[in-house]
């Protein structure tokens, strides 16, 4: 009769091997988890990085029929840091504007934007707007007039991290700030900008309307008048 054949106990090379395999497996499952994403990216800074936009703005105005629609470029540079320290830095900006591609760059203004740990602040025609709030979450809500004396507005995030198709443009990650939003049957006042990791500013859309209030119109939401316009990036990089 046959013995029963009994394995041998595993040689400590073996279980040693078995081991190493498994910190392996363990740690490639770990690595492949996504990382979190830089939200300080959305609004990159340093010297030479520009964006060139297309601004087109609607105006309406009471007693015409039609409303007048104006587009033209704009480019904003960074040129220069003003300040820095204590974690935080200050960088002027230089906004050039060109009625066409054809046209040549014409200086339009100078403004600043100051980034701390915990907010970027852009200070613009003498006044200052607290445009981000770090880091980025949909739980975030934030005073974009806080440090100007215009009356409190809540800022808020919506679609973090989301892709979006802007013309011929693809951004894998973007996220939107929902700066007003306040309607009625009178008026309607909407400002939201939307931002792409790496690149800043992509998007830029501010409502101003005015609605008819005769009798035979009212909550109908017909334009009397007001605005609005649309900021498109065309193109980004760091000038040479």
């Amino acid at each position: 009769m046959k013995q029963p054949i009994h394995a041998k106990s595993s040689s400590p090379a073996l279980k040693l091997l078995m081991l190493g395999i498994l910190l392996t497996f363990f740690q490639s499952c770990e690595n492949s988890k996504t990382e979190p994403l830089d939200t300080y990216a959305y609004y990159p800074l340093e010297i030479g990085r520009y964006q060139i936009y297309e601004v087109q703005e609607t105006v309406y105005s009471s007693g015409q029929k039609d409303p007048v629609v104006t587009t033209w470029q704009e480019k904003d540079e960074v040129d220069r840091i003003a300040s820095s320290g204590d974690n935080v830095t200050t960088y002027v900006v230089t906004r050039y504007k060109r009625n066409s591609a054809d046209s040549y760059w014409l200086k339009f203004k100078e403004y600043t934007v100051t980034k701390s740990p915990d907010k970027i602040l852009t200070s613009i025609d003498n006044q200052t707007v607290f445009s981000l709030a770090f880091p980025a979450d949909s739980k975030v809500k934030w005073n974009g007039n806080l440090y100007n004396d215009g009356d409190a507005r809540n800022y808020t995030y919506q679609n973090i991290g989301k892709p979006l198709q802007l013309g011929d443009l693809r951004y894998n990650h973007t996220l939107t700030v929902l700066e007003r939003k306040d309607t009625s049957i009178i008026d309607r006042y909407v400002g939201i900008k939307t931002y792409a990791l790496a690149t800043g500013l992509i998007l830029d859309e501010q409502t101003a309307f005015q609605y008819c209030q005769d009798d035979d119109c009212i909550g109908m939401d017909i334009i009397e008048s007001g605005t609005y316009r649309v900021k498109k990036i065309l193109e980004t990089g760091i000038a040479e």
